[in-house]
Formats: C-alpha cells, structure tokens, sequence
C-alpha cells in the first residue's frame, strides 16, 4: 500500500474543521461554547468568560501548536485564577501530564502544552482534537466552579 501524503490545511481550514469536530465531540458543559477566531492563527473557545478560555495557538516560526486554558482577564482575575489551578495541579496533571501553569504576558497566566505542528495538516487537526477535547473536559468543570466562587 503507498502512503498518501500528508494534506496541509490553510489556518482557516483547519481552525473551522477544529471547531467543528469540538461541537460534534464534547458535551454541552453547561451550554455550548463560542468560538472567535483572533488574528493569526488561533481561535479561542469559551463558555460565557471570554477573559478565560480554551485556545488553539499555531505557533508557525517554532513549528509547534499551543493547547490550553488561557486567563486573559484583569490582573487580579488572572491571579486569582492562577491561584485556584496552582491549588489543583496535582490533581489535573493526573489526566494531563503534559499541562504546564505559568504566569504570561501582560499580567495574563495560562495552562497548556504544546505539541509539534510544523504545518497545520489532518494530524495535526487530530492531535489538537484529542487534547483540546482532554482540556476542555478536564478544566470546564474546574473553571465554572471558579466562576461559581467568585
């Protein structure tokens, strides 16, 4: 049997077939998420608090794709949520081992991995489904009731 190629995808593409297999995939937790697309090439996935959300980041120069939980909100929201999974990581890095919690940029902090993308193709689109699908399921709980104890 000859080995097909690998099809490369346009960021367009494959953030919308990203998005789509998501809706197909997860269960509604409370409600469905809404997905913006930013500039570039990521798009971000929330549940009612744009300021915290899940974030598909293609990483083009490094050849990597960014997974993750991103806390892009005020200072003291950032830290406060920072604070709150700092509190859990034992626990969430028992289903996902590779996540890492750190500050970030602009007061921001985030929890994600990342993952070789050197081009954004049909493997890459399955390996994003699949730890997306991990993050949102493992975190969403955890994020409503941070937003719950608010």
């Amino acid at each position: 049997m000859i080995a097909r190629p690998e099809r490369v995808l346009s960021a367009s593409g494959f953030f919308e077939a990203l998005v789509a297999t998501l809706v197909r995939r997860l269960p509604p937790a409370p409600g469905n998420f809404e997905a913006v697309r930013g500039p570039g090439r990521l798009v971000k996935l929330d549940y009612g608090h744009p300021e915290t959300h899940f974030e598909a980041w293609h990483h083009r120069a490094v050849g990597r794709l960014e997974l993750g939980l991103h806390f892009e909100g005020e200072r003291q929201l950032n830290a406060a949520a920072h604070g709150f999974f700092r509190s859990r990581i034992v626990e969430i890095k028992r289903v996902l081992p590779r996540a890492e919690l750190e500050p970030w940029d602009r007061g921001w902090a985030r929890l994600y991995e990342t993952v070789p993308a050197p081009e954004l193709s049909d493997r890459s689109l399955s390996v994003a489904v699949e730890r997306l699908t991990a993050y949102i399921t493992v975190l969403q709980p955890m994020l409503t009731e941070f937003w719950e104890s608010r």
